[in-house]
């Protein structure tokens, strides 16, 4: 068994569209273990909204590419298109941040909200890297607006 990290993030209709993409990721991994939401804002100027940012744990026999192909997939379902991103709405955005002990984008692993929600899984979600642990256990300053959990979110 193959443990995941999927970074889901959203900053249009986002506590809807996360929702739907969570559901439609609870079929593909029965199993799998999300964080609350966190707040953030953009960090590029094309981008005029907050994004709802969630990290997700799970537990696959799936390749790293049928990972991928299936969170493509799921990004398509939930209303993602191309020109979307030039318009600076992100319906929904679906990563494969770390597959086992390969971190396979280091650039968003890094990022605050990241280690700030990374923090937040259970011990044994993730098998241990230096990396991980040592920025999860520094990292107190995101540039965070705020956390939420469902029932208390102001966007809705």
């Amino acid at each position: 068994m193959n443990t995941i990290l999927l970074s889901i993030g959203s900053n249009t209709f986002a506590k809807t569209n996360i929702d739907k993409a969570k559901r439609m990721l609870t079929r593909l991994f029965p199993e799998i273990i999300f964080t609350q939401p966190i707040l953030t804002e953009p960090d590029e100027e094309k981008y005029s909204f907050l994004f709802r940012n969630v990290l997700a744990k799970a537990e696959t026999e799936m390749t790293p590419e049928e990972v991928i192909d299936k969170i493509k997939q799921t990004e398509r379902a939930v209303g993602r298109s191309p020109k979307d991103k030039y318009l600076g709405k992100v319906i929904i955005d679906i990563d494969l941040l770390q597959y086992n002990n390969e971190i396979l984008r280091p650039g968003d692993l890094e990022r605050d909200y990241v280690q700030q929600l990374l923090a937040t899984l259970p011990q044994a979600a993730l098998p241990a890297t230096s990396e991980t642990s040592e920025a999860a256990a520094e990292d107190a300053s995101a540039p965070v607006v705020g956390t939420y959990d469902d029932d208390t979110d102001p966007e809705d």
